[in-house]
């Protein structure tokens, strides 16, 4: 499981994508401060999902902080 971010126009996009490249979940966001937080909130759905791993597991465990600009889910 991986993380890669890419910047689309003027949003920055968040795609987790499994071993297989398979995206699993993508978010958005304006503001580069929460980049940090839409990875920890794919992580954090994951772990809720089933998806259990050490890293999933600690990203559900840290998310305390709240987002600064406007974040949404991106269909997939």
């Amino acid at each position: 499981m991986y993380i890669k971010v890419t910047r689309i126009k003027n949003n920055y996009h968040a795609r987790l994508y499994n071993q297989d490249g398979r995206i699993l979940d993508e978010m958005a966001c304006k503001e580069k401060q929460d980049i940090g937080y839409i990875c920890r909130e794919m992580l954090r759905w994951q772990n809720k999902m089933g998806n259990v791993t050490p890293w999933t597991d600690f990203a559900r465990s840290r998310q305390k902080q709240d987002h600064i600009g406007k974040v949404w889910k991106v269909r997939v």
